[in-house]
């Protein structure tokens, strides 16, 4: 069965999948590799393309998002203040607020960002960060030793690197994106141990792995739809692993029954 029948089969012929655990190491790496491009293409790739064409490029987005703004003697002005405060489906709760008028930094404490999973406060001379997953960190731009620069210094350092800059960050998030979904496989490979013990069918962990990744074909299918509607979809994370954890359950029963059959065929 070639990559492409395997990508169809995987999602719509549940009784393909007993033969996914013989499949060869490599075999299955190359297919994860290929699963993983399909989607990333279909959810990041295109969608950014179409973004960029229709705004006109990369450096014209850059030069209408980047308001007006300076930083001098360590003090920080910026022509519009920005608050903004949203769930997106792929980072989370987002907290972004920019006045340099009023210093918001003493007014906002860290419970208050608990709510966000990444976010950025910055008023005049101080600044407070979060990232995903890291503690909040709060600093002064005198810290930092910036120096001074303003918006068409910016541009300008920035201008002549922005497709290799898109290409490394593009690189990155495949990276992640690839890390992701092994580890993601084997969180849905220690389900299906669990679920072969439960029914007394004996499978090796790196045959229930290769099974786990062939399981997460549905899963991103679903979330590769989902991407593009116009609504988020909660918990899509928690769906996605349950739509593998059926595949799994399924695959470990067909499984069972071909070995059943198997042994009465000797009797």
């Amino acid at each position: 069965m070639n990559i492409f029948a395997k990508l169809v089969h995987s999602v719509w012929d549940l009784r393909s999948y007993p033969a996914y655990r013989k499949s060869g190491g490599t075999e299955v790496f190359l297919y994860a590799l290929f699963l993983n491009a399909v989607y990333f293409l279909a959810v990041v790739l295109i969608p950014m393309a179409g973004t960029l064409v229709l705004m006109g490029g990369l450096g014209n987005v850059m030069e209408e998002e980047i308001p007006d703004f300076s930083l001098k003697n360590d003090k920080l002005w910026v022509a519009e203040t920005v608050d903004v405060q949203e769930y997106d489906r792929y980072q989370g709760g987002i907290c972004i607020r920019i006045d340099t008028g009023e210093p918001i930094t003493e007014q906002i404490t860290d419970v208050d960002l608990v709510a966000f999973d990444q976010a950025l406060v910055l008023d005049a001379e101080h600044g407070i960060a979060k990232m995903e997953g890291s503690p909040v960190i709060r600093f002064s731009y005198e810290d930092l030793g910036l120096g001074d620069f303003d918006r068409e210094s910016l541009l300008k350092m920035v201008m002549p690197f922005l497709s290799a800059i898109l290409g490394i960050v593009v690189i990155l998030v495949m990276g992640f994106g690839f890390f992701g979904f092994f580890a993601g496989a084997l969180v849905v490979a220690v389900l299906g141990s669990i679920m072969a013990s439960f029914s007394g069918c004996r499978l090796k962990f790196g045959e229930l792995y290769k099974l786990a990744v062939h399981t997460r074909t549905p899963a991103l299918a679903v979330k590769c739809v989902c991407a593009w509607l116009p609504v988020a979809v909660p918990y899509l994370s928690v769906i996605s692993f349950g739509i593998s954890g059926i595949y799994m359950w399924t695959a470990i029963q067909y499984i069972k029954e071909e070995e059943g059959s198997g042994r009465q065929m000797y009797v």
